[in-house]
């Protein structure tokens, strides 16, 4: 041990308790941090819808979906965020009715479904629908054209 090394460290950094303490701290909230992300950070799925179920009020809303060009299912829970940012969403029974229009209209076409949250089957967790993107064909309310004409005389 040298004179002018009184703890004997011969010249190696120690760490003190602040620096641990402050590292510990980083760490803790990297972890919070990763975990708000996960939960609600955005997402986007490419998939084709092949359902629609609940009523809103006593079933809540989910629309069933598979992964696009595979069999693969996901499940998305369609639920009000409210005031919970940063989604605002309050239209989840007009979200349900364009993927039941997509259903009906377009079952083998692949849509974006935006949202946000996991799938996770051992918690019944489901990831929030925010948005779907389709092409506009899709979309268009079906049309009754033709029904109930008369197309000729005679």
């Amino acid at each position: 041990m040298k004179a002018d090394d009184p703890a004997g460290t011969n010249g190696t950094a120690t760490m003190s308790a602040a620096n641990m303490m402050k590292v510990g701290l980083g760490l803790v909230l990297v972890v919070i941090l990763a975990f708000v992300w996960v939960r609600w950070g955005p997402g986007s799925w490419e998939v084709q819808i092949t359902g629609t179920t609940g009523d809103g009020r006593d079933v809540q809303y989910r629309i069933e979906t598979v992964y696009a060009g595979t069999a693969d299912t996901l499940i998305f829970k369609n639920k009000d965020a409210g005031f919970a940012p940063p989604y605002f969403k309050f239209d989840s029974a007009d979200l349900q009715s364009v993927a039941s229009r997509v259903t009906r209209e377009c079952p083998q076409e692949p849509v974006m479904v935006n949202g946000y949250g996991l799938r996770i089957p051992f918690l019944d967790m489901f990831p929030n629908a925010v948005s779907i993107d389709a092409p506009e064909r899709c979309l268009k309310a079906p049309s009754d054209q033709g029904e109930g004409e008369v197309t000729g005389t005679g």
